[in-house]
């Protein structure tokens, strides 16, 4: 499965959601390949971190000499430091490559051969980069902080791909992120109140949501592990929360245990 994790608005965990994804579906044994499309490589520094040489490894292999040679392979890809993942880095020459055709990259991003799963981190933005990653998706995360603004930037990017490529729409799924218990049970909240507006002008909601907790921090950070086990409450939830949504994405019914 191709997975594009997107969103028009940064600052709504994009690239944990991926990495939380791509490491419970490792834990799976499912072999995962991750694209880091982002110019902030969040995604590529996580998963490369402490390899040696890894400067010069990412500046002969990266996303950007795949869009160059035209497709996805061994000399584009770098085996990540977690076990099943495997990464094609980001580049900042990828600023160079956004008025590549969109229809190109979307065959590019899905060329890759060998890998159960494909997950494509974007740029919080709209190019023919992230379109392309859009077209190239069979199921697309849009994370969801609890604003208005926010709200405002799902519309924009249904919109948009409601006119550029209305066929993928049916694909398009929005994650609720950074989500409290504590403030779910005040009607005034901010965020009932940013829920009933996507619940009002939007379909395409997903009922597993990630919860708020300092704990991502350490995950991307310090690189703990996830444990629906961990005396750490906010360690334990966010476990769950992620298992429920690979749970829902593929039809299981699986409790990983660490990832």
């Amino acid at each position: 499965m191709v997975i594009t994790v997107s969103s028009i608005k940064g600052g709504v965990g994009k690239s944990s959601v991926v990495l939380l994804l791509a490491n419970n579906l490792a834990a799976r044994g499912r072999k995962v390949l991750v694209v880091d499309t982002d110019l902030n490589n969040t995604v590529t520094v996580y998963y490369t971190l402490g390899i040696g040489r890894i400067g010069e490894i990412c500046e002969r292999q990266n996303v950007s000499l795949a869009f160059s040679r035209g497709k996805i392979d061994e000399k584009n890809i770098v085996q990540s430091r977690r076990g099943n993942v495997y990464v094609v880095p980001s580049s900042l020459k990828l600023l160079d490559q956004r008025s590549m055709e969109s229809l190109e990259i979307k065959t590019i991003l899905r060329s890759a051969k060998g890998f159960d799963d494909i997950l494509i981190d974007t740029s919080p933005t709209w190019d023919n980069i992230v379109s392309g990653a859009l077209m190239a998706a069979d199921l697309i995360l849009s994370p969801v902080a609890f604003t208005e603004y926010n709200y405002n930037m799902s519309v924009c990017l249904l919109s948009k791909m409601q006119t550029v490529m209305p066929d993928q729409v049916k694909n398009l799924y929005f994650l609720f992120n950074h989500w409290s218990e504590q403030y779910s049970k005040s009607p005034s909240s901010l965020q009932n109140l940013v829920l009933s507006m996507y619940r009002k002008g939007l379909d395409n909601l997903l009922t597993a949501h990630l919860p708020d907790t300092r704990f991502m921090d350490r995950y991307t950070n310090l690189d703990q592990m996830c444990s629906v086990r961990s005396l750490y409450k906010g360690c334990a939830r966010l476990a769950s929360g992620v298992n429920d949504l690979v749970n829902d994405i593929y039809d299981q019914n699986t409790v990983v245990e660490v990832f």
